[in-house]
């Protein structure tokens, strides 16, 4: 199967994104024409993923985020270098690099946003088919409860803990949850949340975090990977799913996160 296979059907099965216009969803480096059997899923490309591709023959590597870092050309020249490191990388390999994104995070049962729903353990009030937001459940839970169970689901996915901003003793019944780091709580308070969960590349604390505080509306705060590895998880089982003839795994990046408070390591 060659790559260009497997780019098809997202673009046939994502009739959300403006595939004609603009899109994250694009082939950063390599041939379209490689044939693959094995393909690695990543939340991003770092060092690591790549050099584990090489290790096992692995042709096609499907990452979420941008693995160069960031658009433009105003980067520091130590970031520069370490981009050159990872075309050499991916070059030695014969590695086509595509990105998995716009697609993904709203992709039907098996996305990023449904995912994530799923892992954060609430009903679901209501779907917002359109939007990066899910509003879920709480059935009367205080948050603190709800940030305990949060922590132990995700810790299956290499993160231990999340925080909280605001009262952790309130009792809620409607949660707003974003997607990814699609987690402004100015658009979430059209879904009147007693509390938020976001991603912390979706706030600031200067603002986000002192409005959320002055409104009395609890922010359970994760790991923007934390919150999307689960649904990349979930896009290596579909690719195997749908296409057979091809192994996709999961490849561990590195965006494990560790939480310590002043005892010990939580």
């Amino acid at each position: 199967m060659k790559v260009n296979d497997i780019i098809k059907h997202f673009e046939e099965k994502g009739t959300w994104v403006e595939w004609n216009r603009k899109t994250r969803d694009r082939i950063l480096f390599g041939d379209k024409n490689i044939e693959v059997k094995t393909i690695g899923v990543c939340w991003v490309a770092t060092i690591k993923v790549i050099e584990q591709a090489i290790k096992q023959d692995i042709h096609l590597i499907i990452t979420h985020e941008n693995p160069f870092y960031e658009a433009g050309t105003k980067l520091e020249t130590q970031l520069i270098d370490q981009v050159d490191k990872k075309y050499e990388l991916l070059k030695k390999g014969n590695i086509c690099l595509y990105r998995c994104h716009d697609v993904w995070d709203l992709f039907p049962i098996y996305g990023v946003k449904d995912t994530w729903a799923k892992t954060i353990g609430l009903s679901k009030l209501s779907i917002e088919e359109a939007s990066f937001y899910h509003v879920l459940n709480a059935k009367g839970m205080a948050v603190s409860n709800i940030a305990l169970q949060l922590s132990e689901n995700l810790s299956k996915f290499g993160t231990n803990g999340v925080y909280v901003f605001g009262d952790c003793n309130k009792i809620v019944h409607r949660i707003c949850a974003g997607t990814g780091a699609a987690t402004n709580i100015f658009d979430m308070l059209q879904y009147e949340p007693d509390a938020v969960i976001v991603s912390d590349d979706g706030i600031t604390n200067y603002c986000d975090a002192q409005f959320a505080l002055d409104k009395n509306i609890p922010m359970i705060v994760v790991n923007h990977a934390a919150s999307e590895i689960p649904g990349l998880n979930m896009l290596a089982q579909y690719i195997n799913d749908v296409f057979p003839e091809v192994d996709a795994m999961y490849i561990n990046d590195g965006f494990n996160m560790n939480y310590f408070h002043k005892d010990h390591m939580i």
